[in-house]
């Protein structure tokens, strides 16, 4: 198991792999940088499973690298709230 990131470690993979989608820079519409292939975060993270057991096989599935993916979910944390209503309101969709 990995240690927890110290907030400055959360800050720097966030300012390196995630950014506001440009047409709409609401929190929950922000996604990777286009270097990852510019997937919503909220699409990464709705991929994982709830323990993180398939973090490699997301990675591999979306193309992106493992500090990608941490970004990811760093952010999501930040803002849980956003990203599960974003979430709940695609699979209503």
């Amino acid at each position: 198991m990995s240690r927890a990131m110290t907030k400055r470690e959360a800050d720097a993979l966030i300012a390196r792999y995630i950014e506001p989608y440009p047409d709409d820079p609401r929190i929950e519409e922000y996604r990777l940088r286009e270097e990852e292939h510019g997937y919503p975060v909220w699409s990464v993270i709705g991929s994982l499973a709830p323990d993180g057991e398939n973090t490699a096989q997301v990675a591999q599935d979306y193309d992106i690298s493992l500090d990608a993916l941490e970004a990811a979910r760093a952010f999501y944390a930040r803002h849980k709230e956003a990203l599960d209503d974003r979430l709940a309101a695609n699979r209503a969709a």
